[in-house]
């Protein structure tokens, strides 16, 4: 893994360790795993396994992290402003959970 992915891995590690935090912090966490989004190919497997687990920790935290952010920022503008992808999931925080029922309710 190159200096800077180590860099982001680790602050990603240690900030999942910590999520009782700010808003702000939070989306700070969601930025920097946008940034390992993109370097990704540079990660040997143990590095994605790790980056897999993390995921795993950020979506059993998505409800919370989701009411915290929502103090400071509304998710769904700054997905629009941003043009985030889907593919980033973890900016999709405030999605998680809620079905999608392929009827409506009269």
């Amino acid at each position: 893994m190159d200096l800077k992915s180590k860099h982001l891995m680790d602050f990603l590690n240690e900030s999942i360790q910590h999520l009782d935090t700010s808003g702000f912090e939070l989306l700070e966490i969601l930025d920097v795993r946008s940034q390992l989004a993109s370097r990704e190919p540079l990660l040997n497997d143990d590095d994605k396994m790790m980056l897999e687990k993390l995921d795993l920790e950020l979506l059993q935290s998505a409800s919370d992290m989701s009411k915290r952010i929502s103090e400071v920022a509304n998710l769904a503008e700054m997905r629009k402003r941003a043009h985030v992808l889907p593919s980033h999931w973890w900016w999709y925080l405030d999605q998680m959970g809620r079905p999608q029922l392929p009827w409506t309710v009269n």
